[in-house]
């Protein structure tokens, strides 16, 4: 009898005990199955990281260009305030980028690099330098201190261009579409406002002195014709629409003798280098626009710069202009 009892339960022991393994070895293997798991993961989101590509190229003037895909220290001549509104804050910029007046408080901690001194470059030690200068002598300075971009003058025709442009260069392609929303909302407000004050068929014509040379400026990047014609939609006169716009002309050099043939029913005039119109020139006061005082006098800090920060700023002041204007001339 106690035989039978001590083999019950040497029975039941070894059964427990079988028990017990099998359980251990299941939790085994389901743990070692989970660490395998996770450093399948793990060895793939390093396969991934590691598999971006740190470059890309762009085409440029100077060919193909590979230069990073996230640039941390980038140098930039003309394009500075592009690059502002698409978060990207440059190491260096020129000293006419820092001097643009709409940029003011933005530009902290950004070093002055002359007008593109490449010594001065070299010591910010860039990853990308970006510039409108075309001079093959000076690309071949930059291009052997980093990856270089050269973008001339008029490359961009327009704000929307630009910042889509540089956006695609830079990879900021969401922040450029979300900066050009707030802008086109902004600039059909200010279309508004002014067309709720202009008559029908009114005219406007840019006019520039420099020095003993005049000018006429069509729809392009000098003296706000971005944001006067392109942007505003002002409607020039009829001889400006053909010579200039039509014809893919900025600007045309023309004689004070005819200004005139040129002139809208209101005038926009910069006066630079030297330059200041003799008031009581024949030739000018024989222009109507002149007659009834509706010339606007540019400022040439404000007028100058044609980067997208400051086509806003010159749209929104020349919108204040006319209301301004439009409103003094009911009261005569």
């Amino acid at each position: 009898m106690f035989k039978s009892k001590l083999r019950v339960m040497l029975t039941i022991l070894v059964l427990c005990s079988i028990f017990i393994s099998a359980c251990g070895a299941n939790g085994n293997t389901a743990n070692q199955a989970g660490s395998a798991g996770e450093t399948a993961t793990g060895k793939d989101t390093l396969k991934t990281e590691a598999s971006a590509p740190t470059t890309k190229k762009v085409p440029t003037i100077n060919g193909d260009i590979e230069i990073p895909t996230d640039p941390q220290r980038i140098v930039v001549d003309a394009y500075l305030p592009t690059l502002l509104l698409l978060g990207e804050k440059p190491v260096g910029a020129t000293a006419k980028d820092l001097e643009n007046v709409h940029i003011q408080d933005q530009i902290d901690g950004i070093e002055n690099t002359g007008e593109s001194s490449a010594e001065k470059i070299v010591e910010l030690n860039p990853d990308l330098i970006i510039s409108a200068n075309s001079d093959p002598e000076l690309y071949e300075k930059l291009s052997k201190i980093a990856p270089t971009v050269i973008l001339p003058y008029e490359t961009y025709r327009g704000v929307h261009e630009e910042v889509e442009g540089l956006g695609a260069i830079l990879g900021k392609e969401e922040e450029a579409k979300e900066w050009l929303a707030g802008f086109d909302e902004k600039i059909e407000a200010l279309r508004t406002k002014v067309n709720g004050v202009l008559e029908e068929g009114e005219t406007f014509s840019i006019f520039g002195a420099f020095g003993k040379t005049f000018y006429l400026y069509g729809d392009g990047i000098y003296r706000g014709g971005l944001a006067i014609y392109k942007e505003l939609q002002l409607t020039p006169p009829a001889a400006i629409q053909k010579e200039l716009i039509d014809a893919n002309v900025t600007y045309k050099e023309v004689s004070l003798e005819v200004l005139k043939d040129y002139a809208g029913d209101y005038i926009f005039f910069d006066e630079s280098n030297g330059a200041e119109m003799d008031k009581k020139d024949k030739v000018w006061t024989s222009i109507e626009a002149v007659k009834q005082d509706r010339v606007f006098y540019l400022d040439a800090k404000r007028f100058w710069p044609f980067d997208p920060i400051a086509v806003l700023a010159q749209a929104e002041e020349v919108t204040d202009m006319i209301v301004s204007q439009k409103e003094k001339e009911k009261t005569k």
